[in-house]
């Protein structure tokens, strides 16, 4: 399959025009604007996660290196520090002959969902902690531990 027959497939198959802008084309799958790019013999995927927040930083890092060990969290992509911007994203290659139409639709559906959990992820890890949702210390032990 080349670029430009994936992209045709894509569209027919999502109902869509997808635009092929000299070897690169977007599409909005799930919230997730994944970049399709023509590299040769490959696509390369490619989907912006987002900013890491300052508070979390170092952990949310470590949570994607161990992501990427053997594609355990990453279903197959690999998690990124973009140099140019410092916002986390996903990213993945295949090679475009061996490639059908079937597999490349659900390769993308599945990276899109990649790309959605880590969004989540680290939207999860940026959201406040309500002040009334910290038990107090007597609520931690029950009844039993009340003095």
């Amino acid at each position: 399959m080349t670029f430009s027959g994936f992209i045709e497939t894509l569209g027919a198959r999502l109902g869509m025009e997808i635009e092929n802008a000299g070897g690169a084309a977007a599409v909005e799958i799930d919230g997730a604007v994944v970049v399709l790019q023509d590299a040769g013999e490959f696509l390369l995927l490619r989907a912006e996660i987002g900013e890491l927040p300052d508070e979390g930083r170092d952990e949310l890092l470590a949570s994607a290196m161990k992501a990427n060990f053997l594609y355990q969290g990453t279903g197959g992509s690999t998690l990124a520090l973009d140099p140019s911007s410092g916002r986390l994203v996903v990213q993945k290659y295949n090679w475009l002959e061996r490639l059908d139409p079937e597999m490349a639709f659900n390769m993308l559906e599945h990276f899109a969902d990649t790309a959605d959990a880590w969004r989540r992820i680290i939207a999860d890890y940026r959201s406040p902690v309500p002040e009334d949702s910290t038990p107090s210390p007597l609520d931690a032990g029950g009844p039993f531990m009340q003095v």
